[in-house]
């Protein structure tokens, strides 16, 4: 058996490394960046699970580690861990990009709703995100983040005094291209449809004078807008899968996933 003063050196200094890993991870992935959720709920998870991930990675770091070393490596796990989040956030952002592109088509984007954070946004904007968050849950993402921060310590041990940037920089730019398109491929079909409804109602105009079009085509184009957005959540689950599969090689080319 251990004293508390044995266990507190063998392992105090892993335990800080992956809490700060996790601490970077946690300021910028869903669920729990932004102000929806309170801090102090926000501390409690990540000591809690660092202290879940502390046998799994089983690394120990002596107590004698020198303060340069120890300040470094604490920034180097913040990093790592804020990408490993910044690649979860891509899947739910691209998703608010695309419902953005489309709003300002419908038209939807003229009426807000404030979200936990106090916030104005679209409510197509906060449909999709909050619809993006439960479907990266459902796909288990957030697992996979986990996973990522656990096999990340055999690529990127937690004592750290140097990271390859530069394969860092081009993965990254790599996400921002695939988040891109994947944000382009949820906004085109509806920004289509739209396009030829209100193409249809200008001909209607034309054809039908007397007709006061712009009264018809608010509430027209609104069902509509709805009907397209109900029928293509199968599509976007669909799209998410696959955006999804298409991140994982990234983590692997990075982290040996």
């Amino acid at each position: 058996m251990y004293t508390i003063y044995e266990l507190i050196q063998k392992y105090a200094l892993s335990f800080g490394l992956i809490l700060s890993r996790l601490t970077g991870m946690m300021l910028i992935v869903p669920m729990f960046a932004g102000f929806s959720i309170p801090t102090e709920i926000l501390i409690v998870t990540v000591i809690a699970l660092s202290y879940m991930c502390l046998p799994l990675i089983g690394t120990m770091v002596p107590i004698t580690l020198p303060l340069g070393t120890l300040v470094l490596s604490v920034l180097f796990n913040l990093f790592v861990g804020f990408y490993l989040g910044l690649i979860a956030y891509t899947i739910v952002g691209a998703l608010y990009v695309g419902s953005e592109i489309f709003g300002i088509q419908s038209g939807f984007n003229v009426s807000g709703s404030l979200d936990p954070t106090m916030e104005e946004s679209p409510l197509t904007s906060e449909f999709l995100y909050l619809m993006g968050l439960y479907i990266f849950v459902s796909l288990k993402g957030h697992l996979l983040i986990l996973k990522g921060v656990i096999d990340s310590t055999k690529v990127f041990p937690l004592v750290l005094t140097t990271l390859p940037f530069d394969k860092f920089e081009a993965s990254f730019f790599k996400i921002f291209w695939e988040s891109f398109l994947f944000s382009l491929q949820i906004a085109l079909p509806i920004i289509g449809l739209m396009f030829l409804v209100n193409v249809l109602f200008g001909i209607l105009s034309r054809l039908v004078p007397q007709m006061n079009v712009f009264m018809v085509a608010m509430p027209a184009s609104t069902m509509i807008l709805f009907l397209l957005m109900v029928g293509m959540i199968p599509v976007w689950v669909e799209l998410i899968a696959k955006f999804m599969e298409r991140l994982e090689p990234y983590l692997a080319e990075i982290f040996g996933m």
